[in-house]
Order: C-alpha cells, then structure tokens, then sequence
C-alpha cells in the first residue's frame, strides 16, 4: 500500500519550477513591450477622435504626440522612428511599423512586430 503513495518526485518539482520560471521571464520580458504598444495605440485613438484632427498639419501632430509620448513615459521614442505620418488631401493618414527586439536569456532574442493604420476619414479612425 505504501508504495502506491509515492509523491511528485524531486525532477518533477524541479522541471514545474523551472517551466513557471521561464514563464515568469517571457512575460517580464514581452510584457512590457506590449504595454508600450497599448498605452501609444490609445493615444493615437484619442487623438483621431478629436473633432480637429483633419485640421492639424503634420509637423504639429508629430509634436503633440511627442509630448503625449513623454508625458506617458514612452520616452526613449521618437514618432519617425515608430510610424508614418502625413497628409493626403483633407484627411490625415497614420500607419504604425516597428518591431521591438529584446534579450530574452543568453543568445536568445524576442522579436515583436507591430502594424496598424488610422486615417481620419473613417469614424474610428482604424483601417486594419
């Protein structure tokens, strides 16, 4: 009977912490970057429902989201680096293009591409 009772073995143990380890790290390491891509999407959004948004000239809009990019703690960007902005007749186009390459342990790399667009003709501003 007492040999049917055997518990979770010492490699067990160890393999289950080492996977929530690892799980730990990938998403200390991803995280992150995704709250950065969130936390710019939603400034982007609120800016294309502003009512003046076709009214602004590209240069301006550039600086006014620099400055929201600062104040949000996105402060190792630059707009140009991040997406393309200009102007095609009377609306205003955005496309965001950039990846996002991390150290995830070792010689081991996380990569991580984003690509959205907006242009103010469209109610919510998104293309996809």
């Amino acid at each position: 009977m007492r040999s049917l009772q055997r518990g979770l073995s010492y490699w067990g143990i160890l393999f289950g912490v080492s996977f929530f380890a690892m799980l730990i790290k990938v998403a200390a390491t991803v995280g992150p970057i995704y709250l950065d891509y969130i936390t710019l999407t939603k400034m982007i959004e609120a800016k294309f429902r502003e009512t003046q948004v076709d009214k602004f000239e590209v240069p301006k809009f550039k600086k006014d989201l620099e400055a929201q990019m600062e104040m949000n703690g996105l402060r190792d960007r630059k707009v140009d680096d991040l997406m393309t902005v200009l102007k095609d007749g009377g609306k205003l186009m955005l496309e965001i293009d950039y990846e996002e390459r991390r150290n995830l342990m070792a010689n081991l790399d996380v990569v991580v591409h984003f690509k959205k667009s907006y242009t103010s003709d469209k109610p919510d501003g998104f293309t996809e």
